[in-house]
């Protein structure tokens, strides 16, 4: 016999075993969704288990076959892109077996850079990383090329321009190394100091007759025009597995280095005094921040998130009107770290101060996207004072890098899309960058507002005109 309540517990218990089994199926058809979503983001380069190969073709083979299933992984690519990428290396596979390591460096770069995505990229083409390199390092100004730094032999070249390399002028170097490096033209131009100061690089672009040596025409600090032989060392230093940034190469790295620098003894401007930290600040004047953000990435003794709130509960408590973020030699890293100071920093200055957001092409990766919710949040007080930045504002990123198993070759791949000028929309859930949804902003135009770069001569005395703008700004609205 049937006791009174129970049809009543065993029809509740049913609904509740009904509605678990609702909620199962729907997690499960989140996470099948969620496992849509993340899995082109989070799959890996395929494994390269290669047999010992006892040729240079076989050995390059290999690594081309490695290389050729970056299209399996890489995001950026077109049709058109990919296409002309599988051409490339069916193209190369036919000259391996004459190609050298620094052959096969710049033939995969190439290939690489027809994706024409600033991240996606062979990286370390730099000498001296794996490659040979002359005893000179230059740096790009306004006015050309320069050297500002040799070795203890040759710092009678110290200052002078460099006019061109192995007959062929500057801007014709820049065009025709301009293939090897995918993303915009200021971010290859960026990198020609890295190849120019090796002969082999050089020799496999098919722009020096010799890989050990070469000759540059150079405008000399005395004023005379000459040229002069140099010739190569070998490499010191392993192959790179991230990007080499010549602009690294400013400030001067000591005396006890054996190098010598063109600012040896010359008084610092103070945004090349603390290129070795990955952030910090001073108060040039007591309404004025100046924070200089190095690397978006931790460094101890205190995180950079830590660091940074840290800093503005400093300035709180001054009358902070004015503010100054430099970003001109950070290449990225997360920009998570970053994210509560980009929103906290406006909010710190009244509605008629400025937000001054310091760029270069060295600006890369996070360090756009730092730059981009600065913009976002200071609206109309952010002004961009610099050089354009090393990619555009749409860009693919993240994913991870993979090494050609012989020729220890790195390249960087990238698998999630970011929009820090519009931001990202739903339509775009399985390509953009997940965590944009919570953290991006449509920043609008990051081009500068004020395009300027020091010159030669003001780099030489110490000045930096991009903070001596910034002044000037300020000086202007207080007369207002």
């Amino acid at each position: 016999m049937r006791r009174d309540g129970e049809l009543p517990r065993r029809s509740w218990r049913q609904r509740g075993l009904k509605f678990l089994a609702g909620v199962s199926v729907l997690l499960a058809l989140v996470a099948i969704l969620l496992g849509l979503i993340l899995y082109p983001t989070l799959k890996p380069y395929p494994k390269a288990d290669v047999p010992a190969a006892a040729s240079l073709r076989d050995r390059n083979l290999q690594d081309l076959a490695h290389l050729q299933r970056l299209p399996e992984i890489e995001r950026s690519f077109t049709a058109q892109s990919r296409a002309a990428f599988d051409q490339a290396i069916a193209a190369i596979e036919l000259r391996a077996g004459e190609l050298d390591r620094a052959g096969l460096a710049l033939a995969a770069a190439k290939a690489v850079a027809l994706a024409d995505n600033g991240h996606t990229n062979v990286l370390g083409l730099a000498g001296d990383r794996g490659f040979n390199a002359m005893p000179i390092r230059l740096g790009w100004f306004a006015d050309g090329l320069f050297v500002i730094a040799t070795d203890e032999d040759r710092q009678r070249l110290l200052g002078g321009q460099v006019l061109g390399v192995n007959g062929r002028p500057i801007a014709a170097l820049v065009e025709a190394l301009r293939p090897y490096v995918g993303g915009p033209a200021n971010l290859a131009r960026e990198f020609v100091p890295n190849l120019l100061i090796s002969p082999e690089l050089l020799h496999a672009a098919g722009l020096a007759a010799a890989a050990d040596g070469s000759s540059f025409e150079m405008r000399f600090a005395d004023g005379a025009v000459g040229s002069v032989e140099l010739v190569a060392k070998a490499a010191t230093r392993p192959p790179h597995d991230r990007f080499v940034w010549p602009s690294d190469n400013l400030g001067p790295p000591g005396r006890s280095s054996g190098w010598r620098h063109v600012l040896d003894g010359v008084v610092l401007p103070a945004y090349l005094t603390h290129l070795d930290a990955n952030y910090w600040h001073d108060f040039p004047a007591d309404d004025l921040l100046y924070v200089q953000i190095n690397r978006v990435s931790d460094q101890g003794p205190v995180d950079l998130s830590a660091y940074l709130s840290g800093m503005l509960d400093e300035a709180a408590k001054k009358p902070i009107r004015n503010a100054v973020v430099d970003l001109r030699f950070n290449p990225g890293g997360n920009y998570t770290l970053t994210a509560d100071f980009t929103r906290r920093l406006p909010e710190l200055l009244p509605a008629s101060g400025k937000l001054f957001i310091l760029t270069s092409a060295h600006t890369f990766s996070a360090a756009i996207s730092t730059a981009a919710r600065l913009k976002h949040f200071a609206g109309e007080r952010a002004v961009i004072v610099g050089e354009a930045m090393g990619d555009r504002s749409r860009f693919w990123g993240e994913g991870g890098g993979t090494v050609l198993p012989n020729a220890k070759l790195a390249l960087r791949y990238t698998t999630a899309f970011h929009d820090w000028e519009h931001g990202c929309s739903l339509s775009q859930i399985t390509t953009c960058f997940l965590l944009n949804y919570i953290y991006g902003v449509a920043g609008g135009d990051l081009r500068p507002k004020v395009t300027i770069a020091p010159s030669f001569a003001d780099y030489l005395a110490g000045k930096d005109p991009a903070m001596a703008e910034v002044m000037r700004q300020l000086a202007s609205n207080q007369d207002r």
